[in-house]
Parts: C-alpha cells; sequence; structure tokens
C-alpha cells in the first residue's frame, strides 16, 4: 500500500477491498574549456537553466518546498549496487542546506520512494543543520527499501503533486526525480503479487495487469495520459512545480519518457530536440543523465542553488606537476561572502592545487586523503576518489579579494587524454527587489513614479549601498504578462540610479490580468591588476527574484483579484469560490469561458460559471468599492488530478460596455476521488460472509488507528466577526498580527486552538469517514466543510488545514460569532483564500444551527427523550453472537467495548454513537 499522503476515504476503500480478498482467498552540462596561460576573461554568465523559474520564486517569495523522489524499482539491485543514489541525495541535502543559510530563503523538503506506489518517508522538514539527520535517515530508509514491480512514472509524479498540494499550495516547488529506467509495469503473476501491488491502475482502470497483454496497455495508457494536452506532465507545470530528472543509467535504459517530462512541455520540445508532452512549457525543467557515482554528484550539485546558475567548465588534468594549461581561474571580491566548488573526474588518485590571491606555494589536496579536511582556512573532502568538494569562506581565509587559481596533476602521468569537469558555485547573495510593489497599482499606459529599486543583502535581507560594490553591477526589472510577453520596465548598469525613487513605464500593449515581475542583478567582481597585466574581473551568476503580480486595465475599469482557487475538490462535482472585485465597473463571465491548462481525464467536461454572465447582469462596483464575483467550478464526473486553467472575465467601466476588456484570471483545484461506497460496502459483506478469520473488529481497529488529524505545520487564527444576513457575503479580515504558527509533531486525535478543541471521531459505520468535531465549548457551530455540521455541532474532515469554524460563542449578540481559521501555511494567499470563502457562506452555514444556540444540553424532545440518547441495533447475530465477542472480555477491545455501544473507542467524542 502506498506510503505517501492520500486522501483517507480512497485508502479505507483500498484496505476493505484488501481484506476481502485475503478473506475470500484465505554527465552534467559542461561548457568549453577554460585554459589560463593567458589568464582567461570571463565572459558573461551562462543563460538560466531550468532551476531558474524555481530558484527566482524561492528569491522573490523566500519559501518553497521540494521532494526528493528516489526509484525504488528492483533493477537498483544491479544498477547501483553500492547506493550511490543514497549517497548523492544526502550531497544534495547538505548543499541545499548551505543554499538556505546563505540565501535566507526557507526551503522545506520531503523525502518519498516510488515504484508500484508513491511512498513518503518521514515529514516535511524545514531545511536547517539541525534536521539533517533524520532527513538523510529518511533518504537512507528509502535507498535500501528496494521493490520488486514497476517503475510508475505516473503514480510517482501524481504522489507528489499531492503531496505538494496538500503542504504548500500555491507555492514555489520542485521535484527533484532519480530513476534508472523507463517507464515499466509488471505482469502480476502470482495471487500475492496481485494483492500486494495491486491488479489495474487509476490510469488504466480497464487494464488487467495479472497478464501481459493488460499491461501493455496500462502502460500505453499511462504513457498517454502524463503527456496529453492537460494532462499529468501539464497539471504539474500549471500548478508552478519545476520537474528536475536524473536518470542513472550506464547507457542501457531509455530516459526519453523521462527527458519529454521535464523538458518537452509546450515551446521547450522544439529547443530540446523532443517530441512534445504536454503543452505548458513554464516552469521549465532539466534532465541530468548520469551513470556512476560521480557524474550523480556533478548533477546534484547543479541543482543544489536554485536561481544561482552553477558555472560548469572542463579542464585538462595536468601531467606530472601542476601546469597553466589545466588551471582554472576566478577573481573574487566583497561581492561573495562562500565560494563552492565540486570537481569530478573518471579517473582515481589527483591531487588538487588551489592558489589563494598573492600566493606562491598552493594548498595541497590529494585523494589519498579521506574525510573533512581544513587547511589554511580552506575546507574540503573527497567524496570519492575523483570527485573532490572546496569550500572556501571569506570569513576563514587570511586573502580573498583577488586572483584565485585551481589545478588538478596526475603524478603518475598516466590521464593524459582525460578531464576533470568543475561547478563553480559563483553567486552574489545580492538581489533586486522593488521594496514597495505592494502599495503600487499597476495599469496598462501608466506609470509609477516612485518605486524604490534596492539592493539587499539577500532575499528579504538588509539595504545595500550600491557605492560597496568594487566591480560593476547590471540589473533590470522585466514583466511577464498574462499572455507570455516580456515587458523591459528597467535595464541598467549604473548604481547610481538605485540612489532614489526611479519611474517605470507600463506600456500599452501589456496584456491585463496574471503577471509576473521579475527582477535580476549581476555582478562583476573587480579587476585586478598581476604584475604588468590586468586580470578581467568574474561575472557571477545572475541572481534572479520573481512574484505574482497583476496588471490591471486603465483607471476607469475595475481591478480584479490574482487568481482564483476552488480548493479541494472530492465529495461533489461542484464548487465555488469568488472572485475580488474593486470598482469602478462592471464585470461578468460569459460563456465558453474556461481555458484549460491541466485536468484529469476522468474529470470529463469542465467549465467555470457566474450568475453574471453578460453586460446586462454584470457585478457592478463603485470607484474604491470591493465586491465579490461568486464563480462555480463544474465537473462532469469524480477524478483524481489538478484542474489549473484561466477564466476570461470581462471588466468595462460603468456605464461603457462597448468598451469591455477581456483579462484572462489564472484558476485551480485539487480533485480528489471519494471514497466508492459501494465497493467498500460489497467488499465489507464479502468480508463477512467468508468467515475465515477476519474479526469484523480489525476493519473497525484499523479505521481507529488511522483516524487522526495529519502532522505537519498548522497555522491558526481566532477572531470574533460579524455574521452577515444569509445569502450575502460578509466584511472582515485576518491580517498577519492574527496568525499563531506551530508545528503538529505527530498525527493526533485531539487539537486546541485557543480554548476551542477539536476531536477525531470515527463513527460506527465501516465505511464513514472519521470526522474531526468541535467537542468544547458546547455551544452550537459550524464549518465550512460538508455538511457543516450534526446535531448543531461543527464536524472537518481529517485534513482539517483550509477549513474554518464558526462557533455561535458571543453572547453580545445573535448575529456575532467566533471564526477559526486553520491553515497549513501563513501565505496570506492562503489565509485570504479561506476567509474569502468564510465570508461568502457563513451567514446561510450560522443560519443553519442557530436556532441550537440557545438550547441546553440537557434539552429534551416532545416524548421527554433527549435528542442525544441512541438506541443501538439489534444484532444481526442475536443475543450472543456477536463478532465482537460476548460480554466476558472475548472482544479484542475489551469487555465494554462493543462498536454499537455508547462507550465504545468509536463513538462520538460526547460518548453517542454515530
Amino acid at each position: 500500500m502506498p506510503a505517501g499522503p492520500r486522501v483517507l476515504a480512497p485508502l479505507i476503500g483500498r484496505l476493505l477491498v484488501a481484506l476481502a480478498v485475503v478473506a475470500l482467498l484465505s554527465p552534467a552540462l559542461i561548457a568549453p574549456v577554460v585554459r589560463a596561460d593567458p589568464p582567461a576573461s570571463p565572459a558573461a554568465a551562462p543563460a538560466p537553466t531550468g532551476l531558474s523559474d524555481f530558484g527566482a520564486c524561492l528569491t522573490g517569495r523566500g519559501r518553497g518546498s521540494m521532494i526528493i523522489l528516489i526509484d525504488q524499482s528492483g533493477s537498483l539491485r544491479s544498477s547501483d549496487p553500492d547506493k550511490a543514489r543514497v549517497t548523492a541525495a544526502q550531497y544534495l541535502v547538505r548543499r541545499l542546506t548551505a543554499f538556505t543559510r546563505s540565501t535566507g530563503i526557507s526551503l522545506d523538503v520531503r523525502v518519498a520512494g516510488f515504484s508500484a506506489d508513491y511512498a513518503a518517508a518521514g515529514q516535511w522538514t524545514a531545511l536547517n543543520d539541525d534536521a539533517l539527520d533524520s532527513i538523510n535517515a529518511s533518504i537512507a530508509a528509502v535507498g535500501q527499501d528496494i521493490k520488486d514491480y514497476d517503475t510508475d512514472y505516473w503514480t510517482a509524479l501524481e504522489g507528489a503533486r499531492q503531496d505538494l498540494a496538500d503542504h504548500d499550495p500555491g507555492g514555489c516547488s520542485a521535484i527533484a526525480w532519480l530513476s534508472d529506467g523507463a517507464f515499466d509495469l509488471d505482469v502480476r503473476d502470482t495471487p500475492a503479487a496481485a494483492k500486494q501491488f495491486g491488479e489495474n491502475k487509476p490510469y488504466a482502470r480497464g487494464a488487467d495487469l495479472t497478464d501481459e497483454s493488460g499491461v501493455g496497455r496500462a502502460e500505453q495508457a499511462g504513457q498517454q495520459d502524463l503527456c496529453r494536452p492537460t494532462g499529468l506532465a501539464d497539471q504539474l507545470r500549471s500548478s508552478g512545480i519545476t520537474l528536475l530528472g536524473i536518470g542513472l543509467s550506464k547507457g542501457q535504459a531509455d530516459f526519453t519518457l523521462m527527458r519529454r517530462i521535464t523538458q518537452g512541455g509546450g515551446a521547450g520540445a522544439a529547443a530540446a530536440g523532443l517530441e512534445p508532452c504536454g503543452g505548458v512549457s513554464a516552469p521549465a525543467g532539466a534532465f541530468y543523465p548520469v551513470s556512476d557515482i560521480d557524474s550523480l554528484l556533478l548533477a546534484f550539485d547543479t541543482i543544489s542553488a536554485p536561481g544561482s546558475t552553477v558555472i560548469s567548465r572542463s579542464s585538462r588534468i595536468c601531467q606530472g606537476s601542476v601546469c597553466q594549461e589545466g588551471e582554472t581561474s576566478f577573481v573574487l571580491d566583497g561581492s561573495l561572502e562562500e565560494v563552492h566548488i565540486l570537481a569530478s573526474s573518471d579517473v582515481d588518485g589527483l591531487t588538487a592545487y588551489l592558489y589563494a590571491p598573492g600566493a606562491t606555494e598552493p594548498v595541497v589536496l590529494p585523494a589519498s586523503r579521506s574525510g573533512a579536511q581544513t587547511d589554511q582556512g580552506v575546507h574540503s573532502e573527497w567524496i570519492t576518489a575523483r570527485t573532490l568538494q572546496i569550500d572556501l569562506v571569506a570569513g576563514d581565509l587570511s586573502a580573498w579579494d583577488g586572483h584565485w587559481r585551481l589545478a588538478f596533476a596526475d603524478t603518475s602521468s598516466s590521464s593524459a587524454d582525460h578531464e576533470v569537469h568543475i561547478n563553480l558555485h559563483l553567486s552574489s547573495p545580492l538581489t533586486l527587489s522593488w521594496q514597495n510593489l505592494a502599495d503600487a497599482e499597476l495599469r496598462q499606459g501608466q506609470t509609477v513614479d516612485d518605486a524604490r529599486i534596492v539592493l539587499l543583502d539577500h532575499a528579504g535581507g538588509h539595504d545595500v549601498d550600491p557605492a560597496r560594490i568594487t566591480g560593476s553591477i547590471a540589473y533590470s526589472v522585466t514583466l511577464t504578462d498574462s499572455q507570455g510577453a516580456q515587458h523591459t520596465l528597467l535595464d541598467s548598469t549604473d548604481p547610481a540610479r538605485l540612489a532614489g525613487p526611479v519611474s517605470l513605464t507600463l506600456g500599452r500593449d501589456i496584456a491585463p490580468g496574471a503577471a509576473t515581475l521579475t527582477t535580476s542583478v549581476t555582478v562583476t567582481t573587480a579587476s585586478i591588476r598581476e604584475g604588468d597585466r590586468t586580470i578581467d574581473g568574474t561575472t557571477l551568476a545572475p541572481t534572479l527574484a520573481s512574484v505574482p503580480v497583476t496588471v490591471n486595465p486603465p483607471e476607469d475599469f475595475p481591478s480584479l483579484g490574482d487568481a482564483v482557487d476552488f480548493g479541494r475538490v472530492e465529495e461533489s462535482t461542484t464548487a465555488s469560490a469568488s472572485l475580488p472585485v474593486t470598482g469602478p465597473g462592471c464585470v461578468w463571465v460569459g460563456a465558453d469561458a474556461t481555458a484549460l491548462t491541466g485536468a484529469p481525464a476522468e474529470a470529463g467536461t469542465i467549465a467555470v460559471s457566474a450568475q453574471a454572465s453578460d453586460a446586462a447582469s454584470c457585478l457592478t462596483a463603485a470607484k474604491g468599492q470591493s465586491a465579490q464575483l461568486p464563480l462555480t467550478l463544474t465537473v462532469a464526473e469524480h477524478a483524481n488530478g489538478a484542474v489549473t486553467g484561466t477564466i476570461a472575465v470581462t471588466v468595462a467601466p460603468l456605464d461603457s460596455p462597448d468598451r469591455a476588456q477581456v483579462i484572462e484570471v489564472p484558476f485551480k483545484a485539487d480533485m480528489r476521488r471519494p471514497l466508492d461506497v459501494g465497493t467498500a460496502w460489497t467488499a465489507f459483506v464479502l468480508a463477512l460472509l467468508a468467515g475465515v478469520g477476519i474479526p469484523v473488529g480489525l476493519l473497525y481497529l484499523s479505521r481507529f488507528l488511522a483516524a487522526r488529524i495529519p502532522a505537519g505545520p498548522l497555522v491558526t487564527a481566532v477572531k470574533a466577526v460579524d455574521v452577515p444576513p444569509p445569502g450575502t457575503v460578509g466584511s472582515f479580515s485576518v491580517a498577519p498580527q492574527d496568525l499563531r504558527t506551530r508545528t503538529v509533531f505527530k498525527p493526533v486525535r485531539e487539537l486546541d486552538v485557543d480554548s476551542y478543541r477539536l476531536r477525531v471521531a470515527v463513527g460506527v459505520s465501516p465505511t464513514a469517514l472519521p470526522q474531526v468535531r468541535l467537542v468544547a465549548p458546547e455551544v452550537a457551530s459550524v464549518s465550512g466543510a460538508d455538511p457543516g455540521s450534526r446535531e448543531g455541532r461543527a464536524v472537518l474532515p481529517l485534513a482539517v488545514r483550509g477549513n474554518w469554524v464558526a462557533v455561535l460563542d458571543q453572547p453580545d449578540s445573535p448575529r456575532r460569532a467566533t471564526l477559526i481559521i486553520l491553515a497549513a501555511s501563513a501565505d496570506q494567499d492562503v489565509i485570504n483564500r479561506i476567509v474569502a470563502e468564510a465570508a461568502r457562506k457563513l451567514g446561510t452555514a450560522v443560519a443553519s444551527v442557530a436556532d441550537d444556540a440557545s438550547d441546553s444540553p440537557d434539552r429534551k424532545d416532545e416524548n421527554g427523550t433527549k435528542p442525544d440518547s441512541f438506541e443501538p441495533p439489534a444484532s444481526p447475530f442475536g443475543s450472543s453472537a456477536s463478532p465482537f465477542g460476548s460480554s466476558t472480555g472475548d472482544s479484542p477491545f475489551g469487555s465494554s467495548a462493543n462498536p454499537f455501544s455508547s462507550t465504545n473507542p468509536f463513538s462520538r467524542p460526547d460518548g453517542r454513537a454515530d
């Protein structure tokens, strides 16, 4: 069974089916060679790689998430017997930790494996030095757990997509995905294999994996669904997930499909010489073919500093002793504080010679030494007999500014035809930031006169005086509009322009709608004199930072929100959300307004609609007035997958519908297939009828053990609000200072939010979903989740994050309630989405339970009976044939644990059975 995150309903369904069956059965990218005689004048830094989008997002937002996804298929026993993937992945985590430390960026990491299923190991963890041991343990556990069936790309990537959606929806996300083989499924040739690994796949439900023809059909269906327009590859990219593929092979594996998934989206396919895989091209991905531990280390090293392009070079190996022809050189100054170097060759026994500025004698680093070393402030380690890492930190060295040289020599003079491949992490931590962007209104054809563009010492850091730069800088501000066109707002090499506000003009040709603003700064270190020659400075990798923005039409048009999030679509085939609108103007959504970029095939027809469907029925807002445009997402069938696309929203000035413009507003939803109750009941009945040793109590025990609120970050806010009349939209907000953040370190059955207590209730029905209920205080309450309440108390799914609860505990006014917000992230967009949903539904939801607010817990109906009482149903087994045993202690739950009693462990938190 998959150990990765899944919604509980499908998990219970698969568990019941399984129990019934048992009963019935009883080389990295290399740049041109650099020479040092005469020393090379460094060219401009290489163009950004597939990591640039992810890195720019991290720098712009200051946080993100990455899944390290490792193949666990049986072929790894021969392709990677020494577990190079484990060593390299642990190296990647160390380097990413150094990246977060130097940049100030927060990066959450989760390790997962895949073969027939997606299986996460450990929890989401924020990278820091204290977390390394637990993450490395997860990597080792995944690397050691080899499976015998399948290399299922589809299941791996869909599992990772769901994991990221649950953890960090809408954030900066990436999947570092390592595999040693092509998409491949295996015949379930024994009943045990069919039971353990399944007889079909969700993307090929009619294909029976117990025979060869069915396996062939399933493989074809999986590949087609990955690469069809709006298929899984498009769903991943349009969800903002960067795909980084590492193909481990000695030349036998065919990684064509893996390359297409990572590099072949939309326009990227032609550039990579690949057949297209989907129509969405951004964010760009990357693929690294590797054959051994050393090339694997180089590949992981390349992706270990997102947004900071790694300069890769090749250099000759000197024979016998150091030679100028084999030197790689670079010039450092105060614009950067750290340098990381990873060098690898295909021969053993080399010696590295590193010359500091002005030094006549090098620091000698022979491969014969093992373990971490520090020589004259230079930190180094030969990770393997062929791969060396070097770390230079300005504060640890007596000399920093100036000309550095690195060469590798073979004292045996037996490697004249070989080279050493070097990754240079020469990246300044300086970033360019538009400091008052949040206060700027971006409109077509208008100028922002007071844009404050400043240099920061790192992402989210302190201002830096440009006069401190001893070399030179080039910086720019570009805007990519909703149609993908790039517009340069600022491009300069003059540091003096950063001394005060600058004017930035948005042309009339900029398409309105969701856009991305990207800042870039490239530093070139200062040139130096060395004897009678000048050594040009080194151009460092550019630092990119991107943030989402909205470009609005001219001033007499309304402004729209950035995007629409319909959240989780599970129990129903419809979902509601709203789009913020600020006047003046008129807004509507016409027919055929939905354009999809990602959608599961089984969902069928998908559309977004609004009651404001034309100019006559449009939503109007006066100047400065805020309003919400209600929207409805409709899908034909239940499915698993991401729904992404744009909604064509028409905007016009008040009283001038003839001047209407269309703005493409992005939207998304996360579809999860609900429990197939019919299948679950069938399996349950079969298990009962088979009666060969599976007590019904085992089903309840399994559900009880699994029924917990998931671990992870939890962001809450508790605020008294005015309840709007039913059918109207409330007006309230939750500010950053209202939020409280904590971490739930392990799954729990009970959770306190201030003075409010949430508790898991399992229920008696073997197919009923466990729920979370508000049990204290004992007053009327309701949630935004379906069905909202039971008997006047709020109910939520186990995945409580992303929901809200309203509690009628404000005695001063019947139109006041306490609003509890539950989120997985403090991202203001995430909080605003939950608050907007609460504002839209609160009036109607509270009205549904308000009548219970004044009732006593001891109230009785007209017959004098407490409505809370529960009469257990007659046992189908008679008075003494209960499958749970008698009251004398035969029950596996103890003498009083009849699951139909009022004291069993699966009853409601208030003592009543479901």
